[in-house]
């Protein structure tokens, strides 16, 4: 009798937790935005920098694309470019744009699980001393678009194989 009551007054809290889980797993609130990753493809010279967005978590993802700039193929991922916390501009090196603001017109594309989008950006939007940052939201069928979880994922210059790096320069 004494081995029962302590199996219930234990098995509350328990069944409470896995009960609590099941639920916030099967709503997606468990995603994870380190399952999305941005990694090299290759150069199209002169200024082309040609990129894939890996979407490895159970659900779809959202990005917002435009049309690629002429002689591109594919997409363009609407994008941020942001400055490292210590700009230093080397000589020799190409600069950032001056003025980057994504178009007005853009697409909701989505990325089934499981797979990457190849998409393309002129080339000085990733640099020694800044960064290209892509925004993206999950897209859970079960779940109300205002409660997806949101994240961001980035491609620095660290990502860049040094061998490719040569295209970056003057």
């Amino acid at each position: 009798m004494v081995y029962n009551r302590v199996i219930h007054h234990a098995g509350k809290p328990l069944l409470t937790a896995l009960v609590l889980a099941a639920l916030t797993a099967s709503l997606g609130f468990s995603q994870n935005p380190s399952d999305i990753a941005v990694s090299f493809d290759h150069v199209r010279p002169p200024d082309l920098l040609f990129l894939r967005i890996r979407n490895n978590s159970r659900d779809p993802i959202q990005v917002l694309a435009t049309a690629p700039q002429t002689g591109a193929e594919g997409v363009e991922l609407v994008h941020e470019i942001v400055e490292s916390e210590s700009p230093k501009r080397e000589s020799g090196w190409i600069s950032p744009p001056e003025h980057y603001s994504p178009v007005n017109e853009a697409t909701t594309v989505e990325i089934p699980s499981h797979t990457d989008l190849l998409f393309s950006v002129p080339l000085n939007h990733v640099g020694p001393s800044w960064l290209l940052r892509i925004s993206f939201q999950f897209a859970n069928p079960k779940v109300p678009l205002r409660q997806q979880p949101q994240g961001a994922v980035d491609f620095t210059w660290a990502d860049v194989p040094a061998k490719e790096r040569v295209a970056w320069k003057k």
